[in-house]
């Protein structure tokens, strides 16, 4: 039943991958049942909570395999840091909309991509550099908002 492609399509974003609680799970099976298929949903996967890595504090298992379960058909973006990548998968994505399914977008991400003193480490989640540290970031990073 599924609808033509010329609705609305409604984006989603979502900081933190949902916990297999019982109101997320009930959420995400819902839109499936209800043939939400105008959704595209992205969840940023950098694996780091504010007090350690999400493996530790809170493991989150195979989340592909979760909204798959659910009735969703799922997108994963291997480097969710790198903007052409992940227009391409929205695009790709857009055109997966109105077939009977919402679809889900996986970002695996960096947090404090580009800057090696924010990389690899859960100490930078909800911390904000000083003002020399704020230079040095921004000097390791390349500006790219103009591209887009």
């Amino acid at each position: 039943n599924a609808r033509p492609n010329t609705q609305k399509i409604y984006f989603l974003m979502i900081r933190r991958p949902p916990r297999s609680t019982r109101k997320e799970s009930s959420a995400a099976s819902d839109v499936y049942k209800r043939q939400v298929d105008n959704l595209i949903a992205t969840i940023d996967l950098n694996e780091k909570q504010i007090d350690g890595p999400t493996d530790v504090v809170m493991p989150m298992g195979d989340l592909s395999a979760k909204f798959i379960a659910f009735g969703w058909d799922v997108l994963t973006v291997e480097n969710g840091n790198d903007l052409t990548e992940i227009v391409a998968t929205l695009k790709e994505a857009k055109s997966m909309t109105g077939k009977g399914k919402p679809i889900c977008i996986l970002l695996k991400t960096e947090m404090g991509n580009g800057v090696d003193f924010m990389m690899n480490t859960h100490s930078w989640h909800g911390k904000a550099p000083n003002d020399e540290q704020l230079a040095i970031a921004l000097a390791q990073n390349p500006e790219t908002l103009g591209d887009y």
